[in-house]
């Protein structure tokens, strides 16, 4: 049955709120109201906000997380090539992150989890185009995810978080998301996928030069 539960008159630093809290319960429970009180409570009290970012570590059965130990291998590429694209190879890379908050007296604990991955089942390569070379450019496609993955926990650390930092959190993620689609984009265009060498090259400096400016 759906049960509703008013709790009223909790004082917080002498100010009344009041909390309006819908269980959809097979029951009343007290213990569970009372867990979701002390939650809000928690929040309402914080006046402090500090964060943690950290990369995902190691693979799943399809999925390749970002690695400085790991470089890809053509044995990566387990997709089936697109008859219709005029490409080699394709790489499908991208991020995510999860989060959780935890609350300590007057300060609340954002700890977020980046995932930087590859997804090996769509990403492809044709029989005749496995060279060194080539997986390079692959491979720095992957590298330029990360890059702005870096610029973003770089943005998260320096940032002013309140109340709202969900949505803070939320917005610098899209915002990094479009970068990332510019520069993969800007990346393709100005090495014509690889072909230009000189171009692979001079991006493949510019990424770790990039890089080593975040890490400084």
């Amino acid at each position: 049955m759906l049960l509703e539960k008013n709790v009223r008159n909790i004082p917080f630093k002498g100010i009344l709120f009041l909390i309006i809290i819908v269980f959809e319960l097979t029951g009343f429970d007290l213990q569970q109201v009372n867990a979701q009180v002390n939650k809000i409570k928690k929040a309402i009290d914080v006046k402090h906000y500090t964060i943690t970012v950290s990369n995902r570590k190691g693979n799943s059965q399809d999925t390749v997380y970002y690695s400085k130990q790991h470089q890809l291998t053509w044995d990566d590429f387990r997709g089936t090539p697109r008859a219709e694209s005029a490409y080699s190879a394709a790489a499908f890379t991208g991020f995510g992150y999860n989060g959780e908050v935890k609350y300590r007296g007057d300060t609340a604990i954002i700890n977020i989890v980046m995932d930087v991955y590859f997804i090996q089942s769509y990403s492809w390569v044709r029989v005749d185009a496995k060279s060194d070379y080539a997986l390079a450019h692959e491979q720095l496609h992957f590298d330029i995810t990360y890059l702005i993955t870096e610029r973003l926990k770089k943005r998260l650390r320096e940032i002013e978080l309140d109340s709202d930092f969900d949505s803070i959190i939320q917005y610098q993620y899209l915002q990094s998301y479009r970068e990332m689609n510019r520069l993969q984009e800007r990346y393709d265009n100005e090495t014509r996928h690889g072909i230009v060498v000189s171009e692979q090259l001079r991006w493949q400096t510019l990424v770790k030069n990039w890089l080593e400016e975040i890490h400084q």
